[in-house]
C-alpha cells in the first residue's frame, strides 16, 4: 500500500533532482554545474581557471526551465585574485557583493538538457565578447 506512494513520491521530485545534475565542462576541465534555482534566476557554479574559489552565473529566466531553453542574458561574479575589479561591485541574489563580475550570455543548442552552450562574457559594464564553448557531461564523460 506504501509502496506505490513512495514510488509516486520519488517520480515526482525526479525533474527536481535532474536539475542539480547538470554539469558542463570548461575549455580548461573545470566544470559549471547547475547548483540550485532562487526565484525565477537559475544559479550556476565554476572554479574559475586561475583560482579555487567557488564563482557563480546568475541567469533570470532560467529557473525552472528545463525544457525550452533558448538564449538568456545574466552576470557572472569571481573573486578579486582572478582578475581585474570593476568600479563598482554588484550584489548577487543571497546580497554578497562581488568587485569582479560582468555579463553573459548563455546559448543553449538544444531546448533541454544534455545540450551544448556558447558562452559569451564580458567585463564589467563591457558587453559580452569572450566566446567559451561548455560541453554537457553525461554518465561516464562528455557528449
Amino acid at each position: 500500500m506504501f509502496r506505490p506512494l513512495i514510488a509516486a513520491a520519488l517520480l515526482a521530485a525526479a525533474p527536481l533532482a535532474a536539475a542539480a545534475d547538470e554539469v558542463w565542462s570548461l575549455p580548461s576541465g573545470n566544470q559549471v554545474v547547475y547548483l540550485r534555482d532562487d526565484g525565477t534566476t537559475a544559479v550556476l557554479g565554476y572554479t574559475p581557471v586561475m583560482g579555487v574559489e567557488q564563482s557563480y552565473i546568475f541567469v533570470p529566466g532560467l529557473a525552472g526551465n528545463y525544457d525550452d531553453r533558448g538564449t538568456f542574458t545574466g552576470y557572472w561574479v569571481e573573486p578579486v585574485y582572478v582578475g581585474k575589479t570593476c568600479p563598482t561591485a554588484i550584489a548577487a541574489p543571497d546580497g554578497m557583493l562581488w568587485d569582479r563580475w560582468g555579463i553573459v550570455e548563455l546559448k543553449f543548442h538544444k531546448k533541454g538538457f544534455p545540450s551544448k552552450i556558447t558562452m559569451k562574457r564580458g567585463d564589467c559594464f563591457a558587453a559580452p565578447t569572450e566566446k567559451i564553448k561548455l560541453k554537457p557531461v553525461v554518465g561516464a564523460g562528455l557528449q
